[in-house]
């Protein structure tokens, strides 16, 4: 069965959380983790990358030197990781979450642009001023 749009209706809400890794702290998995939990609480199903990459096993580098331009491993990592995660997309998700920043990532990126091409419902991160002043 259809939407109006021409979506597919027997899916349950299920969202992809994309956003940026490689140079950040524990490769950012506390802000997917963050706004995984966020998502749950309004009633997604989420697929949450980080919890991906701690249950099959996590890259081998340290967050803030990962390169897979010039380290194999890393590079059969992200190769797998893409793979792996473009699947679920396909497979699982009716929306995507972009983090902020998203943008700066080859993943996300490539998230993005499967999203696209599936016609999935993409939200993005707004960010929120700071009002610590």
């Amino acid at each position: 069965m259809k939407n109006s749009k021409g979506k597919m209706m027997n899916r349950k809400p299920t969202i992809y959380v994309a956003g940026p890794m490689r140079g950040y702290e524990h490769y950012n998995y506390p802000a997917f983790d963050e706004r995984a939990n966020i998502l749950e609480k309004y009633g997604w199903v989420v697929v949450n990358p980080a919890q991906l990459d701690r249950n099959q096993g996590k890259p081998m580098s340290d967050p803030m030197a990962f390169s897979p331009d010039t380290n194999y491993e890393d590079h059969e990592f992200m190769r797998m990781a893409l793979c792996r995660d473009m699947v679920a997309i396909c497979e699982e998700c009716t929306a995507i979450y972009m983090m902020q920043d998203w943008e700066k990532s080859r993943g996300a990126k490539a998230e993005w642009h499967l999203a696209k091409a599936l016609g999935l419902d993409i939200y993005y991160e707004v960010p929120l001023p700071n009002y610590s002043d």
